[in-house]
């Protein structure tokens, strides 16, 4: 199969079915309209009056259905949510900053690294770089409502079928990965391609109040129950592969 040929099938196959997030980033998509859909089916049962009956009952039947489609979505949401998102909560930041060390460093990278190893191709490339995590509990990203971490690129070798089910096959990590835009080379069965990966992570619950911190003027951080503070034990890099 030449390169030539792929350009069609890139833009048919790869572009409808391949270049997106996990399957909870779809549903997340759903959600809105459906509260949508909910509160308009309320506005009409609220502007229906007692004499017209018929017109109530529809508009009541109508709520009661949008009630429950909103309750079948979120509960596919929540699903979801439960099954690929790290415990993370920011509402006390100091300990909600050890628990984001926890996962950006013990648990991200390897799991990432052991994702990676499909023995239904050839894997070239999967050089993963995790960002840091702050050392501030005050830091900004702690009042973020999701956590974007962009993770590097993955280049793997195969026939057409094994190169499509490898990037698919990204729907099915324990955390929410979306493969960014691919781009094929080559002929097949010795095709490669190379895309990029970007996690999501959404935090049980933002940050908190924010800790005093040493020499801002009010109670030293430990008094505060703060984790360590820049100056303090070195951290651990983040892991790479």
């Amino acid at each position: 199969m030449s390169l030539a040929k792929l350009k069609q099938i890139h833009v048919i196959i790869i572009g409808a079915f391949l270049c997106i997030a996990a399957v909870v980033g779809v549903i997340m998509l759903l959600v809105k309209p459906k509260q949508e859909a909910l509160a308009a089916a309320q506005a009409r049962v609220d502007r229906c009056t007692l004499a017209n009956t018929s017109a109530e009952n529809k508009a009541v039947q109508d709520l009661n259905n949008a009630i429950m489609e909103v309750g079948r979505v979120q509960q596919s949401l929540d699903a979801e949510m439960k099954r690929r998102m790290p415990d993370l909560s920011f509402a006390r930041r100091d300990l909600g900053m050890l628990q984001l060390w926890h996962e950006q460093i013990d648990t991200l990278g390897p799991l990432l690294e052991s994702f990676a190893k499909d023995k239904s191709v050839r894997v070239l490339n999967a050089s993963f770089s995790i960002p840091a995590p702050p050392a501030n509990p005050n830091d900004a990203v702690f009042d973020q409502d999701v956590l974007v971490f962009p993770l590097g690129n993955v280049t793997v070798q195969g026939n057409f079928k094994a190169l499509m089910a490898n990037i698919r096959r990204w729907n099915n990590c324990s955390r929410l990965v979306m493969v960014n835009q691919p781009v094929l080379m080559g002929t097949s069965p010795n095709l490669t391609a190379t895309y990029s990966l970007t996690c999501y992570i959404f935090p049980v619950a933002k940050g908190g109040e924010k800790i005093q911190m040493a020499g801002a003027g009010g109670a030293s951080a430990g008094a505060a129950g703060a984790a360590p503070m820049p100056g303090g034990p070195s951290m651990p890099g983040a892991p790479g592969m």
